[in-house]
């Protein structure tokens, strides 16, 4: 097969087409990541509001995680504001950077020809895509897990809370890069 987005021996071309939609999901969200940590970045009480927020949330006083949030958020509600920030952007950015990686291969050679770092940028953009999956899900758990219900007055908005619509994005995306940095290494 012959054009810039052939089929090679290594892919078929539904592999191609999989990839490459799997990378635009990776890149929407890796987006949605870095514009949170840049409002974060550019709110000067960005620390004081997360303070509020972890000691008004439901989750924080009770349930699963209460203890760890008594005992060690709260305490640091600085320091913890801080690595939510950088984790959102720079987990964002990775995700972003790899995104663009995975759509880059999906181009012929010379442009599209594999890298030997290539293992290793699939493995951290998995890492950064199950800690932002997990970020979300404990903002879902510390909003006291609303359930996603049919009301008039979402007709606007989404009736599923953005944090929990994120979680099994971050997860499918980390699931996809962990299984193509397994099989990059083995190539």
């Amino acid at each position: 097969m012959s054009g810039r987005f052939a089929a090679s021996a290594r892919l078929p071309r539904s592999g191609n087409a999989a990839l490459a939609a799997g990378a635009l999901v990776q890149l929407a969200l890796g987006a949605e990541f870095v514009l949170a940590g840049l409002s974060k970045a550019v709110d000067a009480d960005f620390t004081t509001q997360f303070r509020s927020f972890l000691q008004a949330s439901p989750g924080a006083k009770m349930g699963l995680l209460a203890p760890l949030m008594q005992g060690l958020v709260v305490p640091n509600a600085g320091l913890m504001a801080q690595f939510a920030k950088y984790t959102e952007l720079f987990g964002g950015v990775i995700l972003m950077l790899v995104a663009l990686e995975v759509l880059r291969r999906r181009l012929a050679e010379p442009f599209g020809a594999q890298h030997v770092y290539e293992p290793l940028v699939a493995l951290l953009s998995a890492a950064a895509a199950f800690a932002l999956g997990g970020m979300s899900l404990t903002i879902y758990l510390l909003e006291g897990l609303p359930l996603p219900t049919v009301n008039a007055g979402f007709a606007f908005t989404s009736p599923v809370p953005i944090e929990l619509f994120l979680v099994p994005l971050a997860l499918c995306v980390a699931w996809l890069e962990f299984a193509r940095y397994r099989a990059l290494r083995e190539a």
